[in-house]
C-alpha cells in the first residue's frame, strides 16, 4: 500500500535517548491524501540545504530541507517546484551522481530529465518515450 504525503518523514537518531525521532515533515496544506510512489534525496554536493525529491499523484515535489540554527538545529522544509509532466503517476525517480538532474519514469512510458536553472527554477531537460508505441 502506498504511502500518503503527510506520512513522509525526516527522522534522526538521538544520542542521548538511543531512539529515532522525527524532525520534519515533507508536506504542506491539503497534501493529505496524495498517493506516494517514490522518494529520492539528491547527493549533496556543498549546497547549504538537502533536496528531496516526492512523486505522487500530482507529479513530483521538490523539496529543500535546511539545518535551522534558529529551531534548535531542527531541519526546516520548504516545497519549492511541482513538476507536473508525466500523463498519470510517477513511479520511479532517480538522481545523477551529481544531484543536479532528477530522472523520473511514470505511466506514461516516459523517462524524464529535469534540473533547475540558475535561477531555482525547474524545468523538464529531455524526455525519451520508452512505451513502445507506433504512431
Amino acid at each position: 500500500m502506498p504511502l500518503t504525503l503527510w506520512e513522509i518523514l525526516i527522522w534522526e537518531f538521538d544520542e542521548a535517548h538511543q531512539r529515532w525521532i522525527p524532525v520534519a515533515e515533507l508536506a504542506l496544506p491539503g497534501d493529505d491524501g496524495d498517493m506516494v510512489h517514490a522518494v529520492a534525496w539528491a547527493p549533496n554536493i556543498g549546497r547549504p540545504f538537502e533536496v528531496i525529491a516526492v512523486a505522487t499523484c500530482k507529479g513530483i515535489a521538490i523539496w529543500h530541507v535546511v539545518l535551522d540554527p534558529e529551531s534548535n538545529g531542527r531541519p526546516t522544509a520548504e516545497k519549492v517546484a511541482l513538476l507536473p509532466g508525466h500523463d498519470g503517476e510517477v513511479w520511479q525517480l532517480e538522481w545523477d551522481m551529481g544531484g543536479m538532474t532528477l530522472a523520473s519514469t511514470g505511466s506514461d512510458g516516459m523517462v524524464r530529465l529535469w534540473q533547475s536553472n540558475i535561477n531555482g527554477i525547474w524545468h523538464e531537460h529531455a524526455s525519451l518515450d520508452c512505451s513502445g508505441a507506433q504512431s
